[in-house]
């Protein structure tokens, strides 16, 4: 009886070493003679794919310690895009330098600067669906932060703001560009970054990037701006989730279409600002006329 059980089991470790042989050579038997071998060596020794696929897509939010997803890079996009730029008075000094690049790579640019502004008057005012209504994008660009440097506790009362503004981009490929910190904050671009997938987010405070500031210590020079501005449109085509054509443009700056807003007293909602009334047209100046003598007169006696 024994005899026969050890038989038994023999033939079974002999039957699986087989099968076990032959899906190592999976392919050469399908080829030869047209088998279809299972993969079982090869699910024995491997680890379930699903491990690393989980790896691929999923990263660490450095404020939460919670797994996110990542967004994949998608290739570059070399179509004429429609570039909606909006934000906070950074963009007064970033503008210009991105037309240029807008201009030379033949896309068409509009900018909506809110000057003074927040996350969180742009997620409540309804500004952002607004400006996509009316200048309908496929490209948004936004430069917000600098604002809400020195917000206490700005993770749970800003993030929720943050969260509303990218979900009003909806389908739209967007960059988000970072304040350039004066000083150290109180956590806005940890915030953003816990939001906004790391190839969304441009980092602008970091020890390698240096800036010139202007009188009031905070919005980098016209020059500074200029060089920001080549680094995040290299950024863009390099290492973005959403890569566009932006090609170093032959111009220093160009204009596009503008429009600003600012922040009152009594509403938290912008107004915009009034355009200058434009100047009149200076009328050339008339020659002088020299005064003719009177004639005398008949009635009077002349001394």
């Amino acid at each position: 009886m024994k005899r026969t059980y050890f038989s038994f089991f023999a033939l079974l470790l002999v039957a699986f070493m087989l099968f076990a042989g032959l899906s190592f050579f999976k392919d050469g038997i399908e080829e030869s003679f047209g088998i279809n071998t299972a993969t079982f060596a090869s699910d024995l020794l491997s680890t379930p794919d699903d491990e690393f696929e989980l790896a691929e897509v999923v990263t660490t939010d450095s404020v939460s310690g919670k797994a996110i997803a990542t967004v994949e890079r998608a290739p570059l996009d070399t179509t004429k895009k429609n570039i909606l730029f909006i934000g906070d008075s950074m963009l007064e000094r970033l503008s210009p330098r991105i037309a240029a690049y807008a201009e030379e790579n033949e896309h068409q640019m509009n900018t909506v600067i809110w000057y003074g502004s927040s996350t969180e008057v742009w997620a409540t005012s309804g500004r952002v669906k607004e400006c996509i209504q009316k200048y309908r994008p496929d490209y948004i660009i936004i430069s917000l932060g600098g604002n809400e440097l020195f917000v206490n506790d700005i993770i749970t009362r800003r993030t929720k703001y943050v969260k509303q503004i990218v979900a009003e981009f909806a389908d739209i490929p967007y960059v988000w560009i970072g304040p350039p910190n004066w000083k150290k904050d109180t956590g806005i671009n940890k915030m953003i970054q816990s939001v906004v997938p790391k190839g969304n987010f441009y980092l602008s405070y970091t020890p390698d990037q240096h800036y010139e500031r202007a009188k009031d210590g905070a919005h980098p020079t016209p020059a500074s701006a200029a060089k920001w501005a080549d680094r995040i449109c290299k950024w863009i085509v390099e290492e973005s989730n959403n890569p566009i054509v932006l090609n170093l443009p032959q111009k220093a700056r160009a204009y596009c279409h503008t429009e600003t807003f600012s922040m009152t007293d009594n509403d938290v909602k912008a107004k915009p600002k009034v355009e200058p009334a434009p100047k009149p047209t200076v009328q050339p100046v008339a020659e002088p006329v020299e005064p003719q003598p009177e004639a005398p007169n008949p009635n009077t006696e002349t001394l």
